[in-house]
Parts: C-alpha cells; structure tokens; sequence
C-alpha cells in the first residue's frame, strides 16, 4: 500500500475549548487525515497534552504514518500566546491556564520539535498562505463570534509585535468611557460587537422590562436568537444589531486607516450573518475610512473553513522550538479533509515548516 505522508510531514494542531484537532499535512498545505478528541478543559494542562498524543496519534495512523515521519508540531490555541518561550500565557477557554509551558510538554510527550501561535494570528497566516488572501503581501484576518479577534500578515510575515500580543484587535475602543463587557478595555468593540456582547446586550434590555419577541432558551438570549429576530423585524433586535453594526463598522475603519490592508478576510461565527452584520458594516467602513484607496480594500469570507487554525501551525512556526497517565478515550479519524475544513490547523503546519525550513 502506498505511503499517503511525503517524507516531512507536519502535524497541526488546534486547541479549542471544546476539541482538540490533529491534522497530518505538508508544507504545501495539502492536508492528508485528521482526528479530534474532546478537550479535557477542567482538568489539568497534562490532561490535554495527553489528548493531544491521542489526536496526534489517531491522524497518523490513519495517513498510515506514525511519529517518525514528523518533522515538527505546530500548536495553535486561543489566548495570550507567548510563541518565542512555548506559553500558553492565558487561554479565556481554559481559565485554570496561567504559563503553561505547552510546547516544552507536547515536545516531551511526542520526542518531537514544536511550536506555538496564537489561533487567530494562524488563521491570518493559512489564509495568506493558502486560501483567501494567497499572494496577499498585507492580510488583515478577522474573527467575529463570540468574541472579536484578530491576525496581521505585514509584507508577506506573521505580526506579532514587540512582545507577541499583536492584532489583539477586539480591544480597539469605539466607545470612550463604554461599557467593559467581555474585555478590560473601555468601549472596546468585542464588548459591544461581538456575539457574547450582541447577546448580553439584548438581554440586559430584557430584562430592564422592553417587550421583545426574541427566544429565549434554558441559558437566556443567544446571538443566533437576536439575529433570527431581527430578520423577523423585532424592534429590540433591529436596535441592538444596528447599533452593533455601527461600532464593528468603526472599528474596521480604524483598523483599515492604522493598517492600509491589501485584503479583509472576515471568519467566525456571526460571519454566516454576512448579509445583515458583516456588509453593513463595511459598508461604514466604506462611508468613513481616511484614504479613497483604503475605502476599496476587498473583504471576503475565509476559503478554509472553521479549522484554518492548525494548517497555519503547520505553515508557520513561531520562533520557539519546544512519555505517564492512562491515555484519554480514543481519538475518532475523520476523512481527509479539504482545504476549506483545516485552516487553523494548516496554518500551524505552516508555521511548522517554515521554522524547518
């Protein structure tokens, strides 16, 4: 049977809140197999590195590889990142995470050379490499759901800053003196555009007694709920998404005017509210930003779907480098997926590669 990995092969990994994804790739962005695990999100950073083994594994075998054909990990996971030491500096999905030296524990665990990023900045990066924006020297990556994040390829490069943090873009404030909701930043558009801040805003009216036809399910008022009945024609709705749109607008004018991007490639889940939430609000933007040639910038949704984050892992590797317990429940292969199914994953094997190279 023929072999279904090239002689390097990456493996990408994406740590979400929920799951954990393993993807087998190449640093041409090919993605070969895949397998998720469940993310043991209340138990200990061990617990998690060991699920990450399991995913690892169970992607292997089913690209009909193991660990020996890998030339490096990349990890990509929500959060403050610090990329240059391997740390998981705080991860707002795993709140019992403060400096976790992830890339150190994944490297002992595997026995192979690993990496880390910040999720959204490798979603930017397997965009740029890949999908959307590929051949884009300046990419501006937006992610809009249940917070607001952000990742920036300046002349052809990952941008991270002087101390990593860079493109933390949910907490622009676009309203002086504004409420602080999911961020500590006064105003900040993550606190008054995002899909945990459209729904708590909504709800806050509520319960301040206007009528309102929106559903309200066991956990109260959900962003899909808002957005059903704004196309529905409630009043509370339309004024809570209008209002929404008006501070994502200003702050895509912001970001446009600061940064000058060739390409806006907005992802996330209130993306899929394209036609209500995301073109009214560039059109703001359109209306408001400072350069005519900014005001024409393209702003496309992302072409690799939900897991862009762990191919870019594989595309770009950030400039750090990093056996037990009873393993976690076994890892369930998926088909090998497309382009438009591994992006963050692909871009954590981008990542990868190019420190290998």
């Amino acid at each position: 049977m023929e072999d279904r990995v090239p002689p390097d092969a990456y493996l990408g990994i994406d740590l979400g809140g929920t799951k954990i994804l393993a993807v087998v790739g190449d640093a041409q962005g090919a993605a070969l197999a895949s397998a998720t695990v469940s993310t043991p999100a209340g138990e200990s950073p061990q617990a998690a590195v060991d699920a990450i083994d399991s995913a690892s594994r169970a992607a292997l075998a089913d690209a009909r590889s193991s660990l020996a054909d890998v030339a490096r990990v990349g990890i990509a996971a929500a959060g403050a990142i610090d990329s240059a030491n391997g740390l998981v500096v705080h991860a707002p999905q795993l709140p019992a995470w403060r400096n976790v030296p992830l890339v150190a524990m994944v490297r002992e665990r595997l026995g192979l050379p690993a990496v880390i990023g910040n999720d959204a900045d490798l979603a930017a990066l397997a965009e740029q490499r890949f999908g959307a924006g590929k051949g884009v020297a300046n990419l501006l990556y937006v992610t809009v759901s249940t917070g607001i994040g952000g990742g920036l390829i300046i002349d052809n490069r990952l941008y991270r800053g002087q101390h990593g943090f860079a493109g933390e873009i949910g907490h622009v404030s676009v309203q002086a003196g504004g409420r602080y909701g999911r961020s500590m930043v006064a105003g900040a558009v993550e606190s008054l555009a995002s899909g945990a801040a459209i729904a708590q805003i909504a709800q806050e009216r509520i319960n301040a007694g206007e009528a309102s036809a929106i559903e309200r399910g066991p956990d109260g008022v959900t962003a899909p709920a808002v957005f059903a009945a704004y196309r529905a024609g409630d009043p509370l709705a339309v004024s809570v998404v209008r209002d929404a749109i008006g501070y994502l607008g200003a702050a895509l004018t912001t970001w446009v005017n600061i940064l000058d991007p060739g390409i806006i490639v907005i992802g996330g889940g209130l993306s899929n509210e394209w036609d209500v939430y995301i073109e009214p609000a560039v059109r703001v933007m359109r209306q408001q930003a400072f350069a005519e040639q900014s005001r024409a910038v393209p702003v496309v949704p992302p072409s690799l779907g939900a897991p862009a984050r762990p191919r870019c892992a594989i595309a770009h590797p950030p400039p750090h480098t990093a056996k037990t317990k009873p393993p976690p429940p076994p890892a369930q292969p998926t088909p090998p997926p497309t382009l438009g199914a591994e992006a963050g994953a692909l871009g954590a094997i981008a990542l990868a590669a190019a420190d290998s190279a």
